[in-house]
């Protein structure tokens, strides 16, 4: 996606915003308290096949090594559609989670790659907008947004990404999700390294206002980062907690952010460059092992 198509995905999405976009306002701010002391219980540690069957579920299970989508650039997060304060607050712990993977944050003024938006009747503008402005999903095929649009709600997330070179080159030629790897040139050939990568240009996450009923802005924000950070999905039956299954109805959600989930988004984030599918997925694995066993 070039910096033209990203600004017409920007422009689409503004046709949903229900309110003005607070980008970063609160940057530098500590996040606040707004829950009472956890008291922390040992719990058994997780079979390594639920690790890994959970973790293949949330990412879509992946058909070829391709590497998974991550974001490369600093991340700009903007939100709208709730009150100021609440808006604040979640910007607040997003970036402090953002900042916690080691990924920087762009600087005040910022254009927003992550866009957090708040609606009455997401799924009916998703509609309307897939004809008038279908810019608003940037490179996803036809089959990929009609999935989004016609899904059951109250979430509606995409990721916008581009593929490139093992070294940040565009690839000239883009492909589809389930074709082949796109033929280029790199500077050396290994069957260690990914000769491709998909860097996140832009994630956009709408959720139904009325679907915010018992939720706290700690859940939003953490449910939030999980969706636009990763192109991750909820899972049903989730063998281990995560904050995927927050709008899940059949589920008994976390309070915050589980050990299944920072070890997902740790182990992406902590993935080396050009590590492909596979060993991205160990990497969360491990992670996942890891923050379950620590006190």
């Amino acid at each position: 996606m070039d910096k033209r198509r990203m600004t017409a995905l920007l422009a689409g999405v503004m046709l949903l915003l229900p309110s003005p976009l607070l980008a970063q306002a609160a940057q530098q701010s500590a996040p606040t308290a707004t829950s009472d002391p956890v008291v922390v219980t040992a719990r058994p540690i997780p079979r390594e096949a639920e690790i890994k069957d959970q973790i293949l579920g949330v990412t879509g299970r992946p058909q070829s090594d391709m590497p998974l989508m991550r974001f490369r650039e600093p991340v700009c997060i903007g939100t709208a559609g709730l009150p100021v304060a609440a808006s604040e607050e979640i910007l607040r712990r997003m970036m402090a989670t953002v900042q916690s993977l080691g990924m920087p944050m762009a600087p005040d003024g910022c254009r927003p790659n992550i866009l957090i938006l708040f609606a009455d009747n997401p799924q009916e503008q998703l509609l309307g907008l897939r004809t008038r402005s279908p810019q608003i999903f940037g490179d996803l095929t036809r089959p990929a947004v009609s999935r989004i649009v016609k899904a059951p709600g109250p979430v509606y997330a995409w990721n916008a990404a581009v593929r490139v070179s093992r070294d940040g080159d565009l690839v000239i030629q883009q492909e589809g999700p389930s074709t082949n790897w796109p033929e280029m040139k790199v500077g050396a050939a290994s069957r260690l390294l990914s000769p491709v990568r998909q860097d996140i240009a832009a994630s956009v996450v709408v959720i139904e206002r009325k679907a915010l009923l018992n939720k706290t802005l700690v859940q939003i924000a953490d449910y939030a980062v999980m969706r636009s950070m990763a192109a991750t999905k909820p899972v049903a039956d989730a063998a281990m907690p995560t904050i995927l299954t927050l709008f899940d109805k059949d589920a008994t959600a976390p309070t915050e952010f589980t050990e299944f989930d920072r070890g997902v988004l740790g182990g992406l984030y902590q993935s080396p460059r050009h590590a492909g599918a596979t060993q991205q997925i160990a990497n969360m694995a491990r992670g996942v092992r890891e923050a379950s066993t620590t006190p």
